[in-house]
């Protein structure tokens, strides 16, 4: 399974720049976007010790392509939701990926020297096509980002889908801050 094949009846557009024909992410957000760091890192920095790391799904016991949901939390207020493709292939290869637990995959992946990094693909996600875990009560259309991560030659796909908490959480900072 993966993002797309959760929602079959409404296709998702995949771009290379993070603008659609009907909207272009605010400043923030497309900072937030277009970060080829870890937005774990940039999360940990945003909410220091208010940071958690929710897993939604995770079937470590799985033998067939499965998929890991995570919610990137700044206190209570849901941030970003991600969702990474586990092809069973990559599963079998790298044993490691079944007991991540609540350690971020990206911290995971970070500290290895055999992963590479494929290039952002942008969407802008409306109501109908937003996995259960990443909907939000104003029906909103919501940005999201996929790229494919490389392991010693097996892939799996990670896919974050930016919330409005985000940018609140940005907000109450910057107020903070000032």
């Amino acid at each position: 399974m993966s993002l797309q094949n959760l929602q079959p009846c409404t296709a998702i557009l995949w771009l290379t720049e993070p603008q659609s024909p009907d909207e272009k992410p605010r400043p923030l957000l497309r900072s937030w976007l277009t970060d080829t760091d870890l937005l774990t890192s940039r999360m940990r920095r945003l909410c220091a010790d208010k940071f958690r790391l929710q897993v939604l799904e995770d079937d470590a016991t799985q033998t067939s392509d499965t998929l890991r949901r995570v919610m990137l939390c700044c206190g209570d207020l849901p941030c970003i939701y991600a969702e990474t493709f586990l092809p069973a292939k990559t599963r079998a290869a790298h044993p490691w990926l079944r007991e991540l637990g609540s350690e971020s995959l990206g911290e995971a992946l970070q500290s290895r020297s055999d992963v590479s990094r494929g290039s952002f693909e942008y969407a802008l996600l409306g109501p109908a096509q937003l996995p259960v875990n990443a909907k939000v009560s104003d029906e909103s259309a919501l940005w999201a980002r996929r790229s494919v991560f490389t392991v010693r030659h097996e892939p799996l796909t990670v896919t974050e889908i930016f919330l409005p908490g985000l940018i609140e959480c940005e907000n109450r900072h910057a107020r903070i801050g000032n």
